[in-house]
């Protein structure tokens, strides 16, 4: 996975002798498909001076980020930064997400669930710790590529689509991504995913922001939900599942106290 010099990240592998996917080519944005327009619409600044805006910028209609940076998890809407017309600059409080993540994380093997991320440092709550990137591609696409239901790595751009409309987009991290490419599934994540817009508001195109819902031990797995409409609730018995097909294609390991023993529904 070749990866630019100040986004190294280490490898430890105890448990085999596998190897990172060679195929993977490290991105920290989107490498766009050739059938994905740039993003539409119009763009305005805020009327803030100065470096710093306040609790009156008009980018933040609802404050997001808390004094320390943190996300206010309570609150569930999408976020708005400042963007490039702004003239705050990059330390203004409303630029958490474009700053990049200050994390040295690491890729490790599991025991069952190939290859995983933790973090090299404890984590706190609402710490906004990086993007979930890949090639940017059409809804069409992305339903031919997962013609098996089988794919973990595609990641539909629905967030600020209504029941009325119907989704256009979708990442696909299996081939471009950065280190959310190994973060893997548990019923009980320690992450949570936000639409993020900087530079633009075309609710087709967001970005999608990890951030630590609860604190992160030092060492401990990042994870989050793939499927986070699934209730949230233990099965009868194991027994019930063994010849489920779906239980056998998509089973999970997360073996947290309330897992529902399976990724997808």
């Amino acid at each position: 996975m070749p990866c630019p010099k100040q986004h190294r990240i280490r490898v430890v592998n105890t448990i085999d002798k596998a190897q990172l996917p060679s195929e993977l080519t490290y991105t920290d944005g989107y490498v766009r498909g050739p059938d994905v327009p740039y993003p539409s619409g119009v763009l305005f600044p805020c009327s803030c001076t100065g470096d710093k805006c306040g609790h009156t910028c008009e980018c933040m209609e609802v404050m997001c980020y808390d004094e320390d940076g943190l996300l206010c998890l309570e609150l569930k809407q999408s976020i708005h930064e400042c963007n490039y017309l702004c003239k705050c600059s990059i330390e203004c409080p409303n630029r958490v997400v474009q700053r990049g993540a200050n994390i040295h994380m690491e890729i490790f093997r599991t025991s069952y669930k190939g290859w995983g991320a933790r973090a090299l440092r404890p984590l706190r709550r609402g710490e906004y710790v990086c993007r979930y990137t890949g090639e940017l591609i059409t809804y069409e696409d992305s339903t031919l590529r997962d013609v098996d239901n089988t794919s973990t790595y595609l990641f539909d751009l629905d967030h600020e689509i209504t029941l009325e409309d119907s989704n256009r987009f979708a990442i696909d991290a299996q081939k471009f991504g950065n280190i959310s490419h190994f973060f893997n599934h548990s019923c009980e994540p320690n992450l949570v995913i936000r639409a993020a817009y900087i530079n633009h508001l075309d609710q087709r195109l967001h970005e999608l922001a990890f951030f630590a819902c609860r604190d992160v031990k030092l060492g401990e797995e990042l994870t989050f939900d793939y499927s986070p409409s699934i209730a949230l609730t233990v099965p009868s018995s194991k027994d019930d599942h063994e010849s489920n097909e779906t239980y056998k294609k998509f089973r999970c390991y997360c073996d947290t106290p309330r897992c529902r023993k399976v990724m997808f529904a």
